[in-house]
């Protein structure tokens, strides 16, 4: 089974269960090893498409939502379908890791308009609520409302992770410190943000300690298994928590139950604004980086001021949710058709079901086309993008008569791509050109081309990764020397040197770099500075090293005092100033 078919296999499996471990998925893929599923893994959490956990993996996004009530939203299916390149502005959940990074460049490098929905991020405008000081508020109500406590015992239930749910977090133990003049005794555990996870570490906390006086949560699927957990182990404690995605969650707090209060972040109004603010910025008048939505402190007191129940069960007041959203920007669309991306990271949630809704209404409205995809497709695109970069400057590095090396991997692939392409095109550029490889995928790539000789080493095949690995691969280098051995790496850094997830990969790696006179590794800047579990060799054994622009220049600096020469491939597809500038002026003259 080709890394393709794997990795889809792996996503539909989560599509169906929601989590998976490691163990599970060798069981229902037999053929394909755990070192190769774990690194699979790693990779599809790298673009955004799942999320690790210790053994397995959680769907944070990988499946595209479909809510019933969403169907006039379009669902974009592959990266081609939601090429950032394509739209006028992307509205971006908070991402983390060097995937979202690497997004967030492209979509900088293409001069798009975006808003940071939920936390802030580099080069986006700021659209959600105050989560600091939100937090903070729920912690002085509760400490208020603990007012005559010597001691309060507190769980939190965060999610690390996330910025905007760190600074929850750091409010309400503010608020808290402010309002109660007790000793406070807190505890502090990860729920994830779901309520499968948050019902496990709740429940283990709650069974290692006497009493919890306070449960904070950072959302509603953390406030519902903290409640649960407490009513089934008859614990009386208090909840309070930030969120409100649900009417009808944030409802309980009328209840005689734990739920005291939550933060409402009111979701149909940041959609609303959502759609408002990107209609402000392509007109040229976005105004402030920051947007703060409107959040209330809800309460049995004040419940009904804001939500209102009918037969389908409580809602924001329509009256309310128009005094929050204000009205809708009106603007005059000259031509053609505005398409606004927008990536939920997490939308099975129903914050963003119902954030979805509001968008859809208003975009609607104001005539833009919202297109939906989760952010792995277009992480997925933008890296491939940069490896694509980095082989056409390794390409451009080849020289006729050369023999070289050609591990497998998607920037060598890439490579092949290249020399196949230059071959055609200028078939004395490359003469006489001796590429040897152990990925079939190359050899293939390279049927045909004019000028290049191609040859397979030994091995034991691999079909995981297509390629041929084991100890009789280096029997070819006993009577075989290269110039130059061009290797893809799962990670790069001075501390451990060049890596593989795969150790007969990595073993095969070893190979080819004892094997070629010069080593050349090929690593996009999510690589750079980081370690996968093998090593392939010492930095030290490593002439030179072709990234992108986005590599930290202390990493790249770092390499270069090990010895390595690093060189950054120049981006093909990156317009100088005058034309970006130009381009946000033809978005903005839509309008």
């Amino acid at each position: 089974m080709i890394k393709e078919q794997r990795q889809k296999r792996i996503l539909s499996i989560l599509t169906a269960e929601g989590a998976v471990e490691i163990a599970e998925l060798a069981r229902i893929m037999p053929e394909v090893s755990r070192v190769t599923l774990r690194r699979d893994i790693t990779e599809l959490a790298e673009e955004g498409a799942l999320r690790r956990t210790h053994g397995g993996a959680v769907l944070p996004d990988a499946v595209v939502l479909r809510h019933p009530a969403a169907q006039d939203a379009k669902l974009a299916e592959s990266p081609d379908a939601f090429a950032v390149e394509k739209l006028d502005a992307v509205i971006l959940p908070p991402i983390s890791g060097r995937g979202g990074d690497a997004l967030r460049r492209h979509i900088a490098r293409r001069g798009i308009p975006f808003l940071a929905e939920s936390a802030p991020q580099q080069g986006g405008r700021y659209l959600g609520p105050d989560n600091l000081q939100a937090g903070r508020e729920l912690g002085r109500l509760a400490g208020r409302d603990a007012a005559g406590a010597e001691e309060l015992r507190v769980l939190i239930v965060g999610h690390p992770e996330l910025a905007n749910t760190r600074d929850r977090v750091a409010g309400f133990e503010s608020g808290l410190r402010d309002a109660f003049g007790g000793n406070l005794k807190m505890v502090t555990v990860n729920g994830q943000g779901s309520y499968r996870v948050a019902t496990r570490v709740v429940a283990d906390a709650m069974a290692s300690s006497d009493h919890f006086d306070i449960v904070f949560a950072v959302n509603d699927h953390s406030a519902i298994a903290a409640a649960e957990v407490a009513e089934s182990a008859d614990t009386p404690t208090a909840i309070y928590a930030t969120g409100g995605e649900a009417a009808d969650f944030v409802a309980r707090v009328a209840e005689d139950g734990a739920i005291r209060a939550v933060a409402a972040f009111f979701p149909e109004v940041v959609g609303d604004r959502a759609i408002d603010m990107v209609a402000l910025a392509l007109a040229g008048r976005g105004g402030q980086d920051a947007e703060p939505t409107p959040h209330v402190i809800v309460t049995a007191k004040n419940l009904r001021q804001f939500f209102e129940r009918d037969e389908g069960g409580w809602r924001l007041s329509p009256a309310k949710r128009a005094e929050l959203s204000g009205q809708p920007v009106s603007i005059s669309l000259q031509s053609g058709r505005i398409r606004v991306g927008f990536m939920p990271h997490y939308p099975a949630h129903d914050w963003y079901r119902t954030m979805i809704l509001a968008m859809q209404a208003r975009a609607s409205e104001v005539g833009f086309e919202l297109i939906i995809a989760p952010p792995h497709h277009s992480i997925a695109a933008e890296i491939s993008r940069l490896r694509g970069q980095i082989a056409q400057a390794a390409c451009e590095s080849l020289r006729a008569g050369e023999s070289i090396l050609i591990s497998d991997g998607e920037a060598t692939l890439c490579l092949a791509d290249e020399i196949r392409r230059v071959a055609f095109e200028d078939p004395a550029r490359l003469a006489g050109l001796t590429v040897i490889t152990n990925a079939l995928d190359v050899l293939f790539r390279l049927d045909g081309a004019p000028g290049v000789k191609t040859i397979l080493t030994s091995g034991e095949y691999q079909s995981t990764d297509r390629c041929l690995v084991g100890p009789s691969l280096g029997a070819l280098f006993e009577r075989l020397r290269a110039d130059r051995a061009f290797i893809s790496v799962s990670g790069v850094s001075t501390r451990f040197g060049i890596s593989s997830m795969d150790e007969r990969l990595a073993l095969a790696g070893s190979r080819f770099v004892e094997a070629a006179r010069q080593t050349v590794v090929l690593a996009d800047h999510t690589q750079i500075g980081s370690d996968a579990n093998h090593r392939i060799a010492r930095i030290e054994g490593i002439h030179t090293i072709i990234t992108d622009d986005g590599a930290v220049p202390a990493d790249r600096q770092s390499l270069r005092a090990a010895g390595a020469d690093v060189l950054v491939a120049a981006d093909q597809d990156e317009a100088p100033e005058a034309e970006r500038a130009s381009a946000a002026t033809q978005r903005s003259g839509k309008f």
